[in-house]
C-alpha cells in the first residue's frame, strides 16, 4: 500500500466523511492546502480512496522554527483501519518533509489517535484541549534530525 500524491480536491471527501461530517465544502479547505509544497497523500484500494493525509508548512504554535511542517486531515475509512494505511501515510508525509529539510513535524491529534502518533515517534506537549465542534485533541510534535545527523 503505497500512498500517492493527489490533488487537494481528492482528499476532501474523506475529510468530510471521517473527520468533519456535516461541515460545509468551504470548511473542508485548510489554510495551506493549495501551497506549492503541500503534499496531499492518498491510499486507494480497488479504485476507492480509503486513507488520506496532508502535510504543509506551518509554524509550531509553542516554539516556531523555520522548518516546521504540520500534518492535517489524516483519515482512514472505518472498514480499512488497522491495516497499516495510517502508518504508510504518516511515513510518506515524513519523507516529503525530510526531502525538504524540515526540522519538525507536528499535529493536533485526536485523543483516540495519541498512541498511533506516539508509536511513530511523536510526543505530547501539554494537556488535551478542545477543538470547537470537533472534540478533544493533543498538540504533538516530532523533531527531525538533519540529514546524516
Amino acid at each position: 500500500m503505497q500512498p500517492i500524491a493527489v490533488d487537494a480536491e481528492l482528499v476532501r471527501p474523506l475529510r468530510a466523511e471521517v473527520l468533519r461530517p456535516g461541515q460545509s465544502r468551504e470548511q473542508l479547505v485548510f489554510p495551506g492546502d493549495d501551497a506549492p509544497e503541500t503534499l496531499h497523500a492518498a491510499v486507494a484500494v480497488a479504485g476507492r480512496i480509503v486513507g488520506v493525509a496532508s502535510v504543509m508548512r506551518e509554524p509550531y504554535p509553542r516554539d516556531p522554527l523555520a522548518g516546521d511542517w504540520r500534518i492535517r486531515g489524516m483519515a482512514t475509512t472505518a472498514d480499512m483501519r488497522g491495516r497499516g494505511i495510517g502508518a504508510a501515510l504518516l511515513a510518506r508525509c515524513e519523507e516529503h518533509v525530510r526531502d525538504r529539510r524540515g526540522a519538525r513535524l507536528w499535529c493536533n491529534a485526536r485523543v483516540r489517535a495519541r498512541a498511533f502518533y506516539e508509536r511513530a515517534g511523536f510526543a505530547v506537549e501539554g494537556q488535551a484541549f478542545e477543538v470547537p465542534a470537533i472534540g478533544p485533541h493533543y498538540l504533538m510534535r516530532k523533531p527531525l534530525p538533519p540529514p546524516g545527523g
